[in-house]
């Protein structure tokens, strides 16, 4: 009676020892591929987001000469506007509405300027968030892939009802090999 007794409970221990393992092995693979992906995406939302920054500081660089170079045109047309009056002998009323329109289309072009950089940089600002979401939904989608993989470990009652079994066919086993 001893012999079917130890057959079962070598088969039983067998079963949870390698139920056990199993889980172990799950949790293992479960992490590392969490972690993988974590910093992938943490990679991924480094490079968008510096790549962007960089979009962000070349619109302010551009905009910047853009607007240095109308201020450097509307000193140009000034002085062509104060010479041609003066050639034609235009003065006051008229001198100054000529003046008048030059500065008004300059702050036009300077407006013109600035909206186009604002335009940009709202795309920029748009392509961050962009990037942002993709981040948070790349981390939701790996915490589903681990919590799918931990759910495929065994629980306790399942490691105790394999290892019943595993010592009753261990035990039987051993009955057929004796004969009994």
């Amino acid at each position: 009676m001893a012999g079917p007794i130890a057959a079962a409970a070598v088969g039983g221990a067998l079963s949870i020892l390698g139920g056990i393992g199993r889980n172990a092995a799950i949790t293992k693979q479960a992490n590392e591929n969490w972690n993988n992906t974590l910093t992938t995406l943490g990679v991924q939302r480094s490079v968008g987001e510096s790549n962007l920054l960089f979009q962000g500081d070349e619109i302010n660089r551009n905009i910047g000469a853009e607007l240095t170079a109308l201020l450097g045109e509307k000193r140009s047309v000034k002085a062509d506007t104060a010479v041609s009056t003066s050639e034609r002998n235009v003065y006051g009323n008229t001198a100054a509405r000529q003046q008048g329109q030059v500065e008004m289309k300059a702050a036009q072009m300077a407006d013109n300027i600035a909206q186009s950089g604002e335009a940009a940089m709202t795309q920029v600002q748009a392509n961050l968030t962009n990037t942002m979401y993709q981040y948070n939904n790349g981390v939701y989608g790996a915490s589903q892939q681990r919590a799918n993989a931990l759910n495929q470990r065994q629980g306790a009652f399942e490691m105790l009802a394999g290892a019943a079994s595993q010592g009753f066919s261990f035990a039987s086993g051993y009955k057929t090999m004796k004969g009994n």
